[in-house]
């Protein structure tokens, strides 16, 4: 990509200056600018001419070809250039068996490390004594940039001087920084578990938030079982005052039935007062609590009653129970005069 123009002139003179290399810059730019071209020397004029009878299209064709070898060609003495640096001898590269049995690494072996190099041989002083060439290869220039990302995430207390494997490679794999494949398997051989705890955090908040659900559903449960117990106890309470007016009640009924039922001895006959005013108590409990109608051809009171004396163990005839409150009626019917 052409990132700045050049005009035919300088492309013609920037080719003649890489043909002629050999030259010295002085002379080939001192021609290059001057009406007198025979300065130059007859095959640098020659191939200048040639360069001036091509189309624009041919020239920048020939001038781009230029470049790319020249990138090429620096590539290439770069590259040799690495080649003899410290960090590509042979003893420089990593072994990731001996480091994935350490239980930390600083954050410098992590950038190693990741770069595929032993932290014995490439490190911060280490590079800094090597020199430009150094610096300013591919892979030094890529140590410096991870080291900048650990210290910035370190500064703002996101990441730790000291971690274990397993964080460390977290954390490269968060910042989309790669590193061997290898060291991961081995890391991971070893019995190091790569952790990602954002994600970890994140399913954690979860539970905690569906706890907290559960915990205030069990609240609100516990609070409608203790409104029930209430409930259950104002029942249970009024249930009991009924039991005992039932039984107050039975026990009054079985005096009556014993008073009907038992042998009548001339010693034993009652007092007509305390009788009739038993009867009274009879009718007075019979039409209060179990709304007994004395006018009714059917005398549902009957069954009723029967049923609370026999829950309190005390049986009595329907025949007898019948006459007890006939005679009950009766007596009420003439003490009202109805």
């Amino acid at each position: 990509m052409q990132h700045y123009y050049f005009s035919r002139h300088a492309k013609i003179n920037w080719l003649t200056l890489d043909r002629f290399s050999n030259y010295s810059s002085e002379d080939l730019l001192t021609g290059a600018f001057s009406i007198h071209w025979e300065s130059e020397g007859d095959h640098i004029l020659e191939f200048r001419h040639q360069l001036e009878q091509l189309t624009d299209a041919s020239l920048e064709e020939r001038f781009w070809e230029r470049i790319d070898f020249r990138v090429e060609d620096r590539k290439r003495i770069r590259e040799e250039i690495d080649a003899g640096l410290f960090f590509n001898a042979p003893i420089a590269f990593a072994d990731y068996r001996r480091w994935a049995r350490h239980l930390t690494w600083t954050v410098e072996q992590c950038v190693a490390l990741s770069l595929g190099r032993s932290p014995n041989v490439l490190s911060w002083e280490a590079l800094k004594s090597a020199g430009d060439e150094a610096w300013r290869s591919d892979l030094g220039k890529e140590f410096l940039a991870r080291m900048e990302i650990a210290w910035n995430w370190i500064s703002i207390g996101q990441l730790t001087p000291e971690a274990t494997p397993g964080e460390y490679l977290t954390w490269l794999k968060s910042v989309r920084l790669d590193c061997p494949p290898k060291l991961i398997e081995t890391i991971q051989t070893f019995g190091n578990e790569i952790i990602d705890w954002k994600e970890r955090s994140e399913a954690l908040k979860g539970d905690v938030e569906q706890l907290r659900e559960e915990v205030g559903s069990l609240f609100q449960e516990n609070q409608q079982w203790a409104i029930a117990y209430d409930n259950l106890q104002s029942t249970s309470a009024r249930g009991i005052e009924e039991l005992q007016a039932r039984l107050a009640q039975a026990e009054l009924a079985l005096k009556v039935s014993g008073l009907d039922e038992a042998p009548i001895n001339e010693s034993d006959t009652p007092d007509p007062r305390a009788l009739k005013s038993l009867h009274k108590i009879i009718y007075a409990m019979a039409v209060k609590k179990y709304h007994f109608d004395a006018t009714q051809e059917e005398w549902p009171a009957v069954t009723k009653i029967l049923n609370d004396l026999e829950l309190e163990g005390l049986p009595m005839s329907r025949k007898a129970l019948r006459g007890h409150l006939k005679r009950s009626s009766e007596t009420a019917k003439i003490e009202t005069g109805k």
